[in-house]
């Protein structure tokens, strides 16, 4: 635990951070409030419209900050979907009719109120000098960093907190049982005690030889299972920024301009290595637990001081850090902030390397820690800084340049639709083909590879896109790329005849049929073991519970009916047909309970108390529905204005 926390210090950070910052509050009941066609419009709240291109705008910075958070986990095809769009849509609804019910209340919130609910965010609070002075300029970078100027933030938070107002405390008024909270901690770690006896559909298969009457039989009954879809020959382009920087030029002018306008952005703060020993403390100690463990690790620290080289020796033997204690209590490299407190102050207030401190206290119990390295604070030249430099003022180049000509990208292929030449020509783009292209979009990375992208893909066999076999308008495939593609060739799709598929016809065929026999005998299986009169040959006692059920071999299916047993009436005989596979016995012997510390129950009561928070939250929602009207206009999988 101490390791996570450690090792995902700065990750936590920033989710919580973008949870801070809503998406489209920024908007406010002004940008949603312009004159534009009921054509051009996505929704209307109390009569206010939403356009398309807010609709589009809001998409495209929500996919942003979900890729800024997600890094290089982020699926920009998994992320670009008429779904998310409309989730997208309906957040702004939500805000939309949150600040009508604003204006109508007459709500307001003074610079008093603001200010306080800033300094109260931990990223803001963090800001704080020792001196108790509010460091201005790191709070304008981290402003800045996550795209706003200070004036938009402050305006977001002001209108959360009007937001909140408006729906008058209701998630604060949630509250959850502790017992149903018991419950469900109980159902999500218990254990049972299972035995598994399987009827696998492939060992049925030997005896069985359908003859070609029965073949033919199944292949007319299952006609779409022998259908081939249809198949394409495309040419396509791709545009993006990414492209655009191999053709930029940075010089020393920019470099030397760039490192003096981010120069704090080069500072490496001093970073220590250490290593610990913990002696762990449960969440919540009586006085005897707390005299116990620091007895222990006091006695740990005065044997190192008189032998620091045994650290590593007695880490591996007595911490009680899972994630640390095979390696000698290493904890790696690291800065003040992204440690615990108690430890960061203990490292960093040695000074030198091989010192030990401790035992100190901090939420997961006593630590004894051992300085085994320093690397002292420095600035980056501008000789050492330059590939970031030149990496950076390249992006910035390229994105410009892509803004600037993404509209020419569009019209060209638009204007000049049964070819890609001249595209090619002034952008300098590769045009490149592709054979036996399906509906089906291919895995890979949307964001580089179009045909992995559902858009692209279904904009390609679209009507039109076939009946005329002209350039498909350019499509967003991520942000800041751009693809088109063009039909040339289309082979319809078809069913093979019974000669090209009957091979697969009895294959598919015998398997069904196995299937069957497998689970006529596990069903005689299962009759027989409850009837005293044969049991089945058990498999080995297994421990189910649902917090390891994505790991376990066992199948889903056999999970499930394990967890909707009885638990008051065992043993338990259960027959689960496996689809495709077969069927398997299960005794569900026996259930073992795990008792929660009041730390767990605490958190699921939280929990339990969000659900309800946001239950009570759309009913508001719902109710301002009701109250002002909402129209919407868009449709999952038309295309919005761009």
């Amino acid at each position: 635990m101490f390791e996570f926390v450690r090792k995902h210090n700065k990750l936590l950070q920033v989710v919580l951070f973008l949870l801070i910052f809503p998406s489209f509050v920024l908007f406010g009941i002004q940008g949603y409030n312009h004159f534009t066609g009921d054509g051009n419009l996505a929704a209307k709240v109390d009569g206010i419209p939403i356009s398309r291109e807010q609709l589009d705008a809001a998409e495209r910075d929500q996919v942003a900050r979900m890729q800024q958070a997600l890094g290089g986990n982020a699926d920009a095809a998994a992320l670009d979907t008429p779904q998310m769009r409309l989730r997208t849509l309906d957040a702004m609804v939500r805000e939309a009719l949150l600040q009508v019910a604003v204006n109508k209340q007459h709500l307001q919130v003074d610079d008093s109120a603001l200010q306080q609910a800033i300094l109260q965010i931990p990223q803001v609070a963090a800001l704080r000098n020792k001196d108790g002075t509010f460091d201005v300029a790191a709070f304008r970078k981290l402003i800045q960093e996550q795209g706003m100027t200070t004036g938009q933030f402050e305006a977001s938070v002001r209108a959360q907190l009007l937001l909140q107002q408006a729906q008058g405390g209701l998630a604060d008024n949630a509250l959850g049982s502790r017992k149903v909270a018991a419950q469900l901690i109980d159902w999500r770690t218990q254990t049972r005690s299972v035995r598994l006896a399987q009827f696998q559909a492939a060992d049925f298969e030997k005896d069985l030889n359908p003859d070609a009457a029965q073949v033919q039989a199944y292949y007319k009954a299952h006609g779409d299972q022998f259908r081939v879809p249809e198949k394409a020959t495309i040419q396509y382009v791709v545009f993006s920024a990414a492209q655009l920087q191999a053709g930029v030029q940075v010089t020393a002018q920019q470099e030397q301009s760039y490192y003096d306008a981010h120069k704090s952005e080069f500072n490496s703060p001093e970073q220590r290595r250490a290593s610990h020993i913990l002696i762990t403390l449960p969440p919540q100690p009586t006085p005897a637990q707390v005299a116990q463990a620091q007895a222990r690790a006091e006695a740990i620290a005065a044997q190192l001081r008189k032998n620091p080289a045994e650290f590593a020796q007695l880490a591996r033997k007595d911490s009680q850090d899972p994630g640390t204690a095979a390696s000698g209590g290493d904890l790696g490299w690291f800065t003040p902030d992204a440690m615990v407190k108690p430890v960061a102050d203990a490292v960093f207030g040695l000074h030198k390397v091989g010192q030990i401190a401790g035992p100190v206290r901090s939420q997961f119990g006593f630590h004894v820690v051992e300085l085994t390295g320093i690397r002292p604070a420095e600035t980056k030249t501008l000789a050492q800084a330059r590939p970031e430099i030149d990496a950076a003022l390249r992006k910035q180049q390229a994105d410009k340049l892509f803004r600037d000509a993404s509209d020419k990208f569009s019209s060209m292929v638009y204007e000049d639709s049964r070819s890609y030449d001249k595209v090619a020509a002034k952008l300098h783009l590769q045009v490149q083909t592709a054979t036996d292209v399906t509906e089906q979009p291919r895995s890979g990375d949307a964001s580089t590879d179009p045909l992995a992208s559902p858009a692209f893909v279904k904009a390609l066999f679209g009507k039109l896109s076939v009946r005329d076999r002209r350039n498909i308008p350019a499509v967003q495939i991520a942000p800041d790329v751009l693809a088109s593609g063009r039909i040339v060739q289309l082979q319809p799709a078809t069913t093979l005849s019974f000669a090209q598929a009957q091979d697969r016809a009895r294959q598919m065929l015998v398997q069904q049929m196995a299937a069957q026999r497998a689970i006529q005998a596990g069903e005689q299986a299962l009759a027989q073991a409850r009837a005293g009169k044969a049991q089945p040959q058990w498999g080995p006692t297994q421990q189910l519970s649902l917090a390891q059920a994505q790991g376990s071999a066992v199948p889903q299916a056999v999970l499930q009916a394990v967890f909707r047993a009885n638990p008051d009436k065992l043993p338990q005989l259960l027959g689960v047909t496996l689809p495709g596979q077969g069927y398997a016995l299960v005794s569900v012997d026996a259930v073992t309970h795990a008792k929660p510390s009041a730390e767990e129950l605490s958190a699921q009561q939280a929990t339990l108390n969000q659900i309800l928070g946001q239950a009570y939250e759309q009913a508001y929602v719902d109710s301002l529905k009701k109250e002002y009207g909402v129209k919407i206009l868009y449709k999952p999988g038309e295309a919005t204005s761009g």
